[in-house]
C-alpha cells in the first residue's frame, strides 16, 4: 500500500495533484556517521524522517527522499573522520546538492518547502546551497523554512531530561538525547546493553589538524548517556513536531 507522505512511493501524477493543491514539501538532511556501539549510521536520516513523517501527517504535507550523506562528520560534534561507516560530503557537493533539490522542487510547482536538519555540520551548507537556489529562482514566490531540530526543544524541557548535565548540542553526539529519539521512533535499531558513559579526555577550545586521539572517545559516543530513555525521546519528538507544525502555520499563512 502506498502512503500519500511519502514522495516516492507517489506516481508523477498523483505527485503533481499534490503539489497543484499547494502541498508543502519537506525534506530531511541527515548524513551516515558512526553513533557509538549503539545507535545505527542512519541515525540522523531515521531521526530526521520520523519528524518529517509527523509534520507531513498534520499538515498534509509530502515527504522527499533524503539526503542520506552530510558534510564531513568533525571531532569535537560527530567523532570525526575516522571511524569506519562514516561517509560524507565536501561542502561544495552538499551545497550544489542542496542547489539542484530547491530548483527541481521549485520548477516542479511547490511553493512550501521545508528542510529538516539532523546532522550538526550541516548547517552553514545548507544556507548556501538554499541562497544560490534562490538567487537563480528570483521572482518566483517560493518560501523556504529550515529547522535543526534540536533547536526547538524547550528548555525546560532540556532541563527536565538532563537535570543540569546538559553539555551543550555539538557534544550530544550518540549521548542522552539521540539515544532516546531513536528509542522512541526505532526502539529495534538501539543496543540498549551497549550503551557506554564516554567523554573526551580533553576538549580544547581550538580545532586542531590532524585532531589528537584523546579528543574523541573511542566509542564515538561525545558524552554520557545514561539519561537517555525512550519516554524522553517521545517528548522531545511530539515537541519538535507541534513546534515545527505551528511555525509552518505562522509562515505559511496565505
Amino acid at each position: 500500500m502506498t502512503s500519500p507522505l511519502m514522495m516516492d512511493e507517489l506516481t508523477w501524477m498523483e505527485y503533481e495533484e499534490r503539489v497543484r493543491q499547494g502541498a508543502p514539501v519537506l525534506i530531511v538532511a541527515g548524513s551516515t556517521e558512526q553513533h557509538g556501539p549503539h545507535l545505527p549510521l542512519g541515525t540522523d536520516v531515521i531521526q530526521g524522517m520520523a519528524i518529517a513523517r509527523d509534520v507531513a501527517e498534520r499538515t498534509g504535507g509530502i515527504v522527499a527522499p533524503p539526503i542520506t550523506y552530510g558534510y564531513k562528520s568533525q571531532p569535537k560534534s560527530g567523532g570525526g573522520q575516522g571511524f569506519s561507516g562514516t561517509t560524507s560530503l565536501d561542502a561544495q557537493t552538499l551545497v550544489w546538492l542542496v542547489r539542484d533539490l530547491v530548483r527541481e522542487f521549485v520548477r516542479h510547482g511547490v511553493r512550501r518547502l521545508i528542510f529538516i536538519d539532523g546532522h550538526y555540520e550541516n548547517a552553514m551548507f545548507l544556507t548556501e546551497g538554499i541562497d544560490l537556489a534562490m538567487r537563480d529562482c528570483e521572482g518566483v514566490d517560493a518560501k523556504i523554512l529550515v529547522f535543526h531540530w534540536w533547536d526547538l526543544i524547550s528548555q525546560q524541557t532540556v532541563d527536565a531530561i538532563f537535570d543540569g548535565e546538559f553539555p551543550g548540542w555539538a557534544l550530544e553526539h550518540a549521548a542522552v538525547m539521540e539515544t532516546s529519539v531513536t528509542g522512541a521512533v526505532r526502539p529495534d535499531l538501539v543496543h540498549w546493553d551497549r550503551l557506554v558513559d564516554d567523554r573526551a579526555e580533553r576538549l580544547p577550545p581550538y580545532d586542531i589538524y590532524p585532531p589528537p586521539p584523546d579528543i574523541v572517545p573511542q566509542s564515538g559516543v561525545l558524552s554520557p548517556a545514561r539519561r537517555a530513555s525512550a519516554a524522553h525521546g517521545r517528548r522531545v519528538v511530539e515537541e519538535v513536531v507541534q513546534a515545527i507544525v505551528d511555525l509552518m502555520r505562522v509562515e505559511f499563512r496565505p
